[in-house]
């Protein structure tokens, strides 16, 4: 789905094929040939005059052995949920440069025509938007600590598992917890715990740092059919849009937001833009120049430092310790986020994500 491939027409569809095949192709020109006395074939002009140029060569900032291994667990995550799909993307988090970018099922470029379902072309990395449910919380508790008034040592008592936040609302978490400190609420994924946090802050704090990530604007990548995703205008919020956008409900995003989102903790607090391209031949290309600027600041390095900190201890002792290595330093977070179907939240459709920093 990155690369895409090159239809009967010659036309570049999906992928790099489609976003540059005008420099992909080249230039074609006619040339006129007639046949001599003897039946050989000849040009009537000489090629001399004619100008035929070639495409460019495009290299991509992708690592083949990273792009193998991505591909793999991907496939192997599909088989072992039963899942319709699943997609992954791997970036150097200084750079913003995609190392690996997949989505499974795939399909074959050079058979593209053998009865695949359509949905297979389509990289669903960036063009297929979804709630995010936990991993979300990297931003509000971003926020939080940016905010000055809370440290990761503060005491929040969460109701022992249920509070009921507006008379029609109750929030639950998942297992029952007393007194956290801000740093356990986000280790454990306290929806209460964060819900009076934000409570508290106000939602138009968390609203701000959703937009300063970049949530609800495309990334820019250069890449065919890339989704917004969908962060709503802070007037149309609900009492409840606060502490739900922190919990990752209510807004929508694409797996390469989130990626670069965690980037900026893994690289000391800078919003990265995303780089798929390496090299154009002959080609002064404006990413290259000026891609690997990040975007904005979004934290300082010490909130991204206790964020690091935090996302230890959740593979180390808190929801994600399937992937802890020894001898490797991790961070992560897990998100689980109910499918919106028909106007509600499905209790059998999932969508299961993982955000990680390593080493």
């Amino acid at each position: 789905q990155v690369v895409g491939y090159v239809g009967r027409d010659h036309a570049g569809l999906y992928g790099i094929e489609s976003e540059f095949d005008l420099l992909l192709n080249g230039k074609v020109e006619n040339v006129v040939f007639d046949r001599s006395a003897d039946g050989r074939l000849r040009e009537t002009i000489s090629r001399k005059s004619v100008d035929i140029e070639n495409g460019k060569d495009i290299q991509l900032t992708l690592d083949i052995n990273m792009q193998a291994l991505l591909v793999d667990a991907l496939k192997k995550g599909l088989k072992k949920s039963q899942a319709k799909s699943a997609n992954g993307v791997i970036i150097n988090p200084f750079t913003g440069d995609v190392l690996a970018m997949s989505s499974v099922p795939d399909f074959d470029p050079n058979n593209y025509s053998n009865n695949y379902d359509i949905a297979t072309f389509s990289n669903r990395v960036i063009s297929e938007s979804y709630e995010p449910g936990s991993t979300f919380k990297l931003i509000a508790m971003t926020a939080i600590l940016e905010s000055g008034l809370y440290t990761k040592d503060d005491i929040i008592y969460c109701e022992q598992g249920e509070y009921q936040y507006i008379p029609s609302h109750p929030i639950h978490d998942h297992q029952p917890h007393g007194n956290l400190s801000i740093s356990e609420i986000f280790v454990y994924s306290s929806n209460i715990g964060l819900t009076k946090i934000v409570d508290q802050l106000g939602a138009k704090h968390i609203y701000n740092f959703a937009r300063k990530f970049g949530f609800g604007i495309r990334t820019g990548i250069e890449l065919p059919s890339e989704e917004s995703g969908v962060l709503r205008r802070y007037s149309e919020w609900s009492k409840l849009s606060g502490p739900s956008v922190s919990m990752g409900q209510e807004i929508s995003i694409n797996t390469l937001q989130l990626a670069l989102a965690y980037s900026a903790v893994a690289n000391g607090g800078y919003l990265p833009s995303g780089n798929i391209i390496k090299h154009i031949s002959g080609y002064e290309h404006t990413s290259m120049n000026h891609g690997r600027q990040p975007i904005r600041q979004v934290m300082s390095k010490e909130t991204s430092r206790i964020l690091l900190e935090m996302m230890e201890d959740v593979v180390n002792t808190g929801t994600a310790n399937n992937a802890r290595i020894p001898g490797f330093k991790i961070g992560g977070k897990t998100g689980t986020a109910e499918k919106f179907i028909d106007g509600s939240y499905s209790e059998t459709d999932f969508i299961s994500s993982f955000a990680a920093v390593f080493p």
